[in-house]
Order: C-alpha cells, then structure tokens, then sequence
C-alpha cells in the first residue's frame, strides 16, 4: 500500500477518458452521462432521491440507494483500476463521483461497506468498496466502521436475478451489534441490488436505524 501511495505521488495518474495528467479521470470526462434519474434500486422505477419504493422497501429495509453513474467508459476503466490495482486517486476520485451525488439530507452516523469473501480479500490484500467508503467518510466526517463480513465467495455473473437473489442469501454476517444508528452503506457496482438487499437486512437485524447505501456506477 505504501509504495503505491508513492508511486501515486511521484507520477500522477494520466485521465483514463482524456488521458490529461492529474487525476485517474478528469473533471471534464467525469461528464459521462450519470444515470438520468435516480430509481429504486431494485425494480428501477423513478423515484426522488433514489427511494426505494413502498413495494421494494417491504423486501429490504433499505431506505434509499444513490447511483452516481453508469459502468461504462472512463468510469469502468476507474473501477477496474481500483478493484485491481489498490489505487488510491482512483478511490478519492470514485468518492468525489458518489458524493457529489448524494442527498443533503442524508443523515447517515456510520459509513460501511460492502465485505468481499475472505479468499478474494487474501487474493488481493483490501477490498475496493471499503477504499471508497473510507474515503467518503473522511469527507462527510463520519466513522467508517466494519459492520459486516462476508461467509464465502458468492458468484454472480452469469445468474438470473432470481438466482442472484436466492445465492446472496445468508452471506453475510454481522460483526457487531448495533443500537439504531443510521446507516450508509457503500459498494462499487450495483447490478440487481440483491448485494444491497442483504447487507440491509442484516444490518436491520443487527440493531441498525435507517440504512441507506451508495455505488459508485449501476451495471447491466
């Protein structure tokens, strides 16, 4: 992590949009089109503020989900980078993106994220959610807590969104209890929202108050 951190200092990154020193991508590519209207994050209808609907809430406690942009272009390139290469601009770049995006009302006490499966974590030594959750915490001067951990790997590329839903199921776990707080929890990229779902659900039962989650891209 250090001497990454270094390399990052002494040769800043070149815009993967542009390719303009400075940032892993630029300002003016952060123009990507951002997902047109924020929707509910499991059955995709509009809503304010990313709310989840009436219907969808009755399946997850989870209040609302923010989308900053769509998994495509510059913005794929930035989350490749951080998934694969620990980069640390990428992450502070990826938490500018969601938090430009995010409610003021927001009201969130603690800021977690999404666990990987402990042999992905060995794999590659961190997990790519929880940079970027740091680092949003950092600006909204919130604690970043880990609040879950993850029982296995759990594939789901390639799975129906009933079968998405069906392998989520019991994959995670609650490291603490929890008296109320309210919640903001972080992932990368949300595809079917089934990853969200249980992470609220387990929060729910751990004690948790409201929770709301974030990703920085929303994925086919």
């Amino acid at each position: 992590m250090l001497l990454q951190n270094l390399i990052e200092l002494v040769a800043p990154a070149d815009c993967l949009g542009c390719g303009r020193q400075g940032d892993p991508i630029c300002r003016a590519c952060l123009s990507t089109p951002p997902v047109r209207a924020q929707r509910c994050y499991l059955c995709n209808i509009p809503v304010a503020d990313g709310r989840t609907c009436p219907s969808c809430f009755e399946q997850a406690p989870l209040t609302a989900v923010t989308v900053a942009t769509v998994y495509d272009g510059p913005v794929k390139e930035l989350i490749l980078r951080l998934k694969f290469q620990r980069s640390r601009a990428a992450a502070t770049v990826a938490a500018r993106v969601v938090l430009d995006r995010l409610p003021p009302d927001l009201g969130a006490e603690i800021v977690t994220a999404v666990p990987i499966a402990p042999a992905r974590y060995r794999e590659r030594g961190y997990n790519q959610a929880e940079l970027v959750a740091r680092a949003m915490a950092r600006d909204l001067g919130l604690p970043y807590r880990s609040l879950l951990a993850r029982t296995s790997t759990t594939h789901q590329i390639g799975r129906s969104r009933h079968e998405r839903f069906e392998a989520i199921s019991g994959a995670f776990y609650p490291t603490r209890r929890l008296r109320g707080e309210r919640i903001l929890i972080v992932d990368d990229v949300l595809t079917t929202g089934a990853t969200l779902a249980e992470c609220a659900r387990v929060l729910a039962v751990a004690g948790a108050g409201e929770v709301c989650g974030a990703a920085i891209a929303r994925g086919a």
